[in-house]
């Protein structure tokens, strides 16, 4: 039968309880890290007016109760172990110790520390399939959570601590939004989206069962992200680009074309890359499946589409990314998209966005097809008809998308009060007798 004592091995008080363990071959010890004085115990009988000189009773009920726990733990864990055939040694106690302390077996247990959590976490997150589309999770959200993990991992070095997953709290809050802010120079947004990775990865430490502080759930636990200053391009400039003659350019007519196809089908740039692989027939497009949400969607070609589709014979050029976001810019400069409007581009010195006044066509980009989309068509067609085009799973948003320039905003209401003089010009007035 496997047996359990306590005893002590030092004269220095407070002494460091010894436990011993043994069953058959097997006889272990390790130190209890509960600490006792030389009054909470007594020396056991070994023998007829004999006393041990290691082996004790413990007097004292309040180190009595943790002992008896500790023992009970180390029991519960062996009956658990030995059939198992697991190997029940010096390095099995002490970690049995350090789960009953809440103490951490190394400086990287990922129980305990968040960034070695979150550092295996995301290496089993790259095998998950997300139960929402049956499909790995997209190499682009790893790419985003580490990222923000090397943020985490400089704001420790930046203020010197190994954070334990207890630590994300509101004090770590407030400290990693003035490194953020003030070190780094980082924006509201980015900073709510660091915030957001943090906070997920708490979640999941919490639901494996590891101790975490609420206050990371708390609402508190944000940033305002800045007001979205992306641009857009409303019906007159889409038009100016449709009908401008780029005869004698065939790269900036290719782009024309493909701007032109983005702008009137509201597609991200993974999807319009991938255009030509679609159903294009009967004056729709069928996507069976897109790149980001997996959702079917059906779009009618617009009037300016179906023009280029005959012109090109029905397949649209295909250009990179960067040559996309590039040649655009040259594009709308070339067409005069040039009034100066408020905006955001990044400084290539700092690396970070800069609000600021521009000339339009520096700010357009390949985002701009989807939020032009969607700000031409708000408040002429119904919210989810819209969301059906676009695939937007979210009215939040969707709504986000949609885009005013203060000009326009001050024209509605101009033209509101226009419509109510002429009202007021056809009431019948009343002819005083």
């Amino acid at each position: 039968m496997a047996n359990i004592e306590f005893g002590v091995y030092s004269k220095k008080t407070p002494i460091n309880l010894n436990i011993r363990f043994y069953h058959n071959k097997i006889d272990i010890n390790a130190k209890t890290n509960i600490f006792v004085f030389d009054t909470d115990y007594k020396y056991k009988k070994i023998a007829k007016g004999k006393k041990s000189t290691r082996s004790i009773d413990v007097t004292n009920n309040s180190v009595k109760e943790k002992t008896e726990k500790l023992k009970r733990c180390v029991y519960d864990k062996f009956i658990e172990d030995f059939p198992r055939g697991n190997t029940i040694n010096s390095d099995w106690l002490i970690k049995i110790i350090n789960e009953f302390h809440d103490r951490p077996n190394t400086e990287d247990d990922p129980k305990y520390f968040f960034v070695p959590f979150v550092e295996k976490h995301i290496e089993t997150l790259k095998t998950k399939i997300n139960p929402k589309t049956g499909k790995l999770l997209d190499p682009k959200t790893i790419t985003r959570y580490n990222y923000s993990l090397s943020i985490v991992k400089d704001f420790q070095e930046y203020a010197e601590v190994k954070l334990r997953t207890t630590d994300i709290n509101l004090e770590f809050h407030n400290d990693f939004l003035f490194y953020c802010k003030e070190i780094r120079i980082y924006g509201n947004t980015t900073i709510e989206k660091f915030l957001s990775h943090i906070r997920f990865f708490v979640r999941e430490a919490d639901g494996k069962g590891y101790k975490t502080n609420a206050e990371s759930q708390s609402d508190k636990f944000t940033i305002k992200k800045d007001e979205t200053i992306d641009t857009y391009l409303n019906e007159y400039e889409i038009n100016l680009i449709f009908n401008y003659n780029l005869s004698d350019n065939d790269r900036l007519d290719n782009v024309r074309d493909l701007f032109i196809a983005g702008l009137w089908t509201g597609l991200r740039i993974s999807d319009l890359k991938r255009i030509n692989s679609f159903d294009i027939s009967n004056n729709r497009i069928k996507i069976v499946e897109t790149e980001k949400t997996n959702s079917f969607i059906e779009i009618p070609i617009h009037p300016q589409l179906k023009s280029i589709l005959e012109k090109r014979e029905g397949i649209l050029p295909e250009i990179s990314d960067q040559r996309f976001n590039e040649y655009v810019k040259e594009l709308c400069e070339l067409v005069g998209i040039d009034e100066v409007i408020l905006g955001g581009l990044k400084n290539p010195e700092t690396n970070r966005k800069e609000k600021g006044y521009y000339p339009k066509f520096m700010l357009i980009a390949s985002h701009t097809c989807r939020r032009s989309f969607v700000s031409n068509h708000y408040g002429k067609l119904d919210d989810k008809t819209i969301m059906a085009i676009t695939g937007h799973k979210s009215h939040s948003q969707f709504l986000d998308y949609v885009k005013t320039s203060k000009r326009e905003h001050a024209e509605k209401l101009e033209k509101y009060w226009e419509e109510q003089e002429k009202l007021k010009e056809k009431e019948p007035k009343l002819k005083i007798v």
